[in-house]
This record gives C-alpha cells, structure tokens and sequence, in this order.
C-alpha cells in the first residue's frame, strides 16, 4: 500500500512538472511576443519592459516549482532541503515582483513612492515563507521518522 501511494506521488509530480515547464515556456514566449509586438511604441517603452519583466519572473515561478516537483518524482520525498530552499525563492521572487511597481516608478518620475507596492506580491510572498517553514518542520519529521525505523 506504501509503495502505491510513493507511486501515485511520484506520477502527479511528473505532471505538475511538465505542466509547470509548459507554463514557463508560455510565459517567455508571452513575454517575446509581447516585445515584438509593441516594441515600435516608443511611450510604451516602461510598461513593455515591467511586462518582459513581469513574464521572466513568472517563468522563475514555473521553473522553481518544477524543481520542486522533480526532486519529489526523483525521491518520492516532497520534505528535503532543497525543496524548503526552491519554496524560499519562490518567496523571494515574490517580494522582487512587489518592489517592481516601485523600480519603475523611480525610473520613470526620479522619485520613489513606496506607496506604489504590489501588496498581493507581499502577501503571496509571506505566504511561501510560511509554507517554507512547515516544510522545514515537516523534513525534520521525516528525519525523526526515518532515525526510528
């Protein structure tokens, strides 16, 4: 029954990650066709590169939980180290893509008002940290259950 349920965990990942690989190669694909498409905008030129911007850092999203997602399909563990530091970049690019609204406010006006945050990036980006933290609780479970066997 063990075996079946590593099996059934190992399958989904395999799918979250080609999905989550998909979804980052649609993301820059996205973002080249958006530049190609409105590059000839000269006052355009802010927005279109927050939006290029905006694209990568979706894409480091994707490619982050992909990792996640193979190392649980590789080893069947979703608690390990690396998982706890991929979920931790997750947060970190999180709190980049809130400070982005902020940059391109500075480079666009020469002044900075940080009342131009993207909150909800903020928010999603604690959130991460949290889920960070349960992981890092939850490898050290599996250390204490992996020591008892």
């Amino acid at each position: 029954m063990i075996n079946k349920n590593i099996s059934i965990i190992k399958n989904s990942s395999l799918v979250i990650m080609i999905l989550s690989v998909l979804g980052a190669i649609s993301s820059v694909s996205a973002g080249v066709w958006y530049y190609n498409n409105t590059k000839s905008c000269e006052n355009m030129k802010n927005i279109l590169a927050k939006n290029i911007v905006s694209y990568c850092l979706y894409a480091a999203i994707l490619i982050l939980a992909a990792l996640i997602f193979f190392r649980i399909f590789r080893s069947g563990r979703p608690f390990t180290r690396g998982n706890v530091w991929a979920v931790r970049g997750i947060a970190g690019v999180f709190f980049v893509k809130a400070m982005l609204p902020t940059f391109f406010q500075l480079s666009e006006l020469g002044i900075l008002k940080t009342g131009v945050m993207g909150t909800g990036s903020i928010f999603i980006a604690v959130l991460f940290l949290f889920f960070a933290e349960i992981m890092r609780y939850g490898r050290l479970l599996q250390t204490e259950s992996d020591e008892t066997l």
